[in-house]
């Protein structure tokens, strides 16, 4: 589900699919019949499990901080659609999405919701023509909608089990899916993979004359991204801007640009004590765990989570639970979303509780830190609400 996409089907009449149908064949057929947009253009492509959008808004953001002006795709939405096509880090207008959905009505080809909406973003791209594109592959690689264009570089930040279902159930399958990105003496910048990963990578890179770039520890700067994950994202958008901007690359203003780069959801603190966090498989959770022990150590934590069906979820919960023994889940909008009763009954928590997206949270415990997380889908939906969910937890209540 592609919050506020709806709309711009039924404006233009596009009866596209909101299935998911991995392949390149309709949208390689779909931007032919496009004059195919994507064309000449500088890209930056990003697969992995974890990392994908830091590492994409630190990249976007040194090569910002070099005087160059950036397109970016990212999924999901932070908030609708818009958010997902953004320019210099502001996201696309409605003016915008007329314009491209406007010709993607008129093409024959159907399409599914992500490959209409990548479509979209390689017909705005090349209407505005930004110095340097980054985009973020949806799931996997390989065989995901954005695996059409020839890279500047490649990029992979992490690889972990994600999405079974569709990509394999072992490392070396879902990495087989991730090294689909890594073309023919481009290069490849990659950060701490699991060995088993590392291996096909290298295998892959070897056999397609690619270059390897690899990450020697994490970055050292000050970020305002916290955890030891966003430094290793950090050092990864460096290596891979230097290779970009090769001579022109100055350190002091990738220093700058990474010093600068915020992302919604990323330890986000929204409101006093309640923080954001899109972690939502077992290798993001741990990270989001380490992320905790160390920035409150001495704190009581509650946890508000959701998560989607395809999820590992008791594993999730059994991490959780090392910092947490109150736990409120949510009901939240989404076709995919597991019910909330579900984890409320595996969960081994003493203090839980059960809530509607649109309720108000009670505040029971003001020394408490309360970290919302389990899907990027329920942290959207509740921004959207203008967090109304927690309007106790604001200034002044």
């Amino acid at each position: 589900m592609i919050t506020g996409l709806d709309h711009y089907k039924e404006k233009w009449n596009i009866p596209s699919d909101t299935g998911i149908k991995p392949g390149l064949d309709a949208i390689g057929q779909a931007l032919a019949e496009l004059g195919n947009p994507h064309h000449g253009q500088k890209f930056i492509h990003i697969a992995g499990t974890n990392g994908k959008g830091s590492t994409a808004a630190f990249i976007a953001s040194i090569l910002m901080a070099h005087g160059n002006k950036v397109g970016n795709f990212f999924s999901p939405a932070i908030v609708d659609v818009h958010d997902q096509i953004q320019f210099d880090r502001e996201p696309a207008t409605e003016g915008d999405l007329d314009w491209a959905m406007e010709r993607l009505g008129a093409i024959r080809t159907p399409l599914t919701d992500f490959e209409l909406l990548t479509a979209a973003a390689f017909l705005l791209f090349n209407k505005k023509k930004p110095d340097f594109i980054i985009l973020e592959a949806g799931m996997g690689g390989r065989f995901d909608s954005t695996n059409v264009i020839d890279p500047l570089i490649s990029v992979i930040p992490s690889i972990a089990l994600e999405h079974t279902n569709f990509l394999g159930g072992t490392i070396e399958q879902i990495t087989w899916h991730k090294a689909g990105i890594i073309k023919q003496g481009i290069p490849v910048a990659i950060g701490k993979l699991p060995a088993a990963a590392e291996k096909v990578i290298r295998d892959t890179a070897g056999t397609l004359e690619s270059k390897m770039i690899e990450t020697n520890g994490p970055y050292s700067g000050e970020l305002k991204l916290k955890g030891v994950h966003q430094k290793m994202n950090a050092r990864l958008a460096w290596l891979a801007s230097e290779y970009i901007l090769a001579n022109q690359f100055k350190e002091h203003l990738a220093i700058k640009g990474l010093s600068e780069t915020t992302i919604p959801y990323r330890f986000e603190e929204v409101l006093p004590d309640v923080i954001f966090d899109g972690a939502h498989n077992a290798a993001s959770i741990d990270a989001l765990v380490r992320t905790i022990k160390e920035t409150y150590p001495h704190r009581e934590i509650h946890v508000v989570m959701g998560l989607l069906r395809d999820k590992d979820h008791e594993k999730i919960l059994r991490k959780l639970e090392t910092v947490s023994q109150h736990f409120t889940f949510i009901e939240f909008e989404n076709e995919r979303a597991l019910p909330a009763e579900t984890l409320f009954d595996k969960s081994l928590s003493k203090i839980k509780t059960i809530q509607n997206h649109y309720d108000i949270l009670p505040v029971t415990n003001r020394n408490e830190v309360t970290i919302v997380t389990g899907s990027l889908y329920l942290l959207a939906s509740l921004r959207k609400d203008q967090f109304s969910m927690f309007e106790q937890y604001k200034p002044g209540k």
